[in-house]
């Protein structure tokens, strides 16, 4: 079997051939959005599991996007996770691109952090400009 061409297909690999448990996914989930995690917080999942802090990245931010479009996530819990990874995928483009799609998804949950000052009060702006932006990162990335 050969290995992943990009880091988006490895951070695929990492989810759909289950080499990150959920309940570690779930654990790093739930810690991204309480209080952050830092290239050091990834530094031991990354050797357990023998991936890239890149990879683990993309895998954690793909992961909380398809439960976002599913419904099982909230935008306020899904916002505050990328919220919290960020810092890291800042910290790994320092030395190599920008993990992708973790930072593109962090951009598209940004955009639900505001009304726009000529939205109706009663709009959404996870439903407006959240989940379109994040159906079309997902298309690019499944094509």
């Amino acid at each position: 079997m050969s290995e992943p061409r990009t880091p988006a297909a490895a951070a695929v690999n990492l989810l759909t051939r289950g080499v990150l448990p959920e309940t570690e996914l779930n654990r790093l989930l739930a810690q991204a959005e309480a209080s952050g995690l830092t290239l050091d917080d990834l530094a031991d999942p990354c050797e357990k599991f023998g991936v890239t802090p890149q990879a683990l990245l993309n895998g954690l931010s793909i992961s909380v996007a398809e439960r976002y479009l599913q419904g099982t996530l909230t935008y306020a819990f899904c916002d505050g996770v990328l919220n919290g990874l960020i810092g890291a995928i800042v910290n790994v483009g320092m030395s190599r691109d920008l993990p992708q799609p973790a930072f593109s998804l962090y951009q598209a949950f940004d955009q639900g952090e505001w009304r726009r000052s000529d939205d109706p009060p009663e709009t959404d702006p996870g439903e407006k400009y959240v989940k379109p932006l994040v159906l079309q990162i997902m298309r690019k990335l499944r094509h």
